[in-house]
């Protein structure tokens, strides 16, 4: 007969058999994917990280109120943490096993709802506290105006950064509706603030309609290294691998938009744009950030409300983060 609390305590004990030095995932073979409280890849959960000695921390930030179409986004953290439960420790492809490193579930960061400036403010002290703590920040959005407050503290802590941005948007608009801080503001006010160096930085993904001639001065005055769809189709994935690295100096930051992937893919986003690329496209474009100095990086925009019956966004989200993480434990490893 099936004893409740036997099966609880099974899994007290196993989060409390993790040595000092290593944090890892719920054995699937243990305790089944549907099972349990849905962390990142069930890994183990905490607020604080004095005592943890994590390598990585994995943190939502669920706000989503500088979208200017769909909202939604609020929800991503939570829907791509649960398809996290589907991802298994080792990557094949890369030779990498997720189980070799500390790596927890910060839970999210505080947000205040209606309060952008409020939020930023809470962002960027979360994040300051994960670097403070010797761990690098592995987040999970939130609409893409949550990266400028992320990208205040890697600066704090590293000072300008090469970004690495895989988006459908260059987000270097300045300003929506008279204010400044919106998800197509971001990038432009991290050029403003110096939080990266946009002659070591690069963009994939672009495409779409702009709302005028200016727009495209604009991009081209940024400084940043663009390929949009269409250039990204004319070249291989080996090709592109090669241009991020030879752009790329220093230590990087890798910001990814879940809406330069096709909405056949991932319909589950605030700013569907078609043409874009293919769930399998973006699989192997997140692999290209191994072998950079990567000191974290975030997925944003997943908007569960919008995502079909199968979740099809959310779980590739989830797979996307998976390589992401990949990658910069490898970067870990190497320091």
């Amino acid at each position: 007969m099936f004893n409740r609390n036997e099966y609880l305590l099974s899994i007290t004990n196993i989060f409390n058999s993790f040595s000092d030095d290593t944090r890892t995932m719920i054995d699937p073979m243990e305790v089944p994917r549907f099972a349990g409280i849905p962390t990142f890849m069930r890994m183990e959960h905490t607020y604080e990280l004095e005592d943890v000695d994590a390598d990585v921390a994995v943190l939502g930030v669920p706000y989503d109120d500088a979208t200017t179409y769909r909202p939604g986004a609020r929800f991503g953290p939570r829907a791509v943490r649960q398809a996290s439960t589907l991802l298994k420790p080792y990557n094949p492809v890369t030779d990498t096993d997720l189980r070799e490193f500390a790596i927890v579930d910060h839970d999210d960061a505080p947000v205040v709802p209606g309060y952008t400036e409020t939020t930023f403010e809470e962002i960027e002290d979360r994040v300051d506290y994960v670097f403070e703590n010797g761990a690098s920040p592995a987040i999970i959005g939130g609409d893409h105006s949550t990266t400028l407050p992320v990208l205040r503290a890697v600066a704090d802590e590293y000072g300008p950064v090469s970004l690495v941005q895989f988006d459908a948007h260059s987000d270097l608009w300045t300003e929506y509706f008279g204010k400044n801080h919106n998800h197509g503001t971001t990038v432009h006010y991290a050029i403003e603030e110096g939080l990266i160096d946009p002659e070591t930085s690069i963009r994939i993904g672009d495409r779409g309609g702009l709302y005028g001639r200016e727009d495209i001065d604009r991009v081209e005055n940024s400084g940043i290294k663009y390929y949009t769809t269409d250039e990204f189709g004319e070249n291989s994935i080996d090709e592109i691998r090669t241009a991020v690295q030879e752009r790329v100096e220093g230590a990087a930051f890798a910001t990814i938009d879940i809406d330069v992937v096709d909405p056949a893919f991932a319909p589950g986003t605030g700013t569907p744009m078609p043409g874009g690329l293919t769930s399998r496209e973006i699989l192997g474009l997140t692999r290209t950030l191994h072998g950079l100095d990567l000191v974290g990086f975030d997925l944003v925009e997943v908007s569960p409300p919008y995502d079909d019956q199968s979740n099809s966004t959310a779980v590739l989200a989830a797979s996307i983060f998976f390589e992401a993480l990949c990658a910069l434990v490898a970067a870990i490893d190497e320091k």
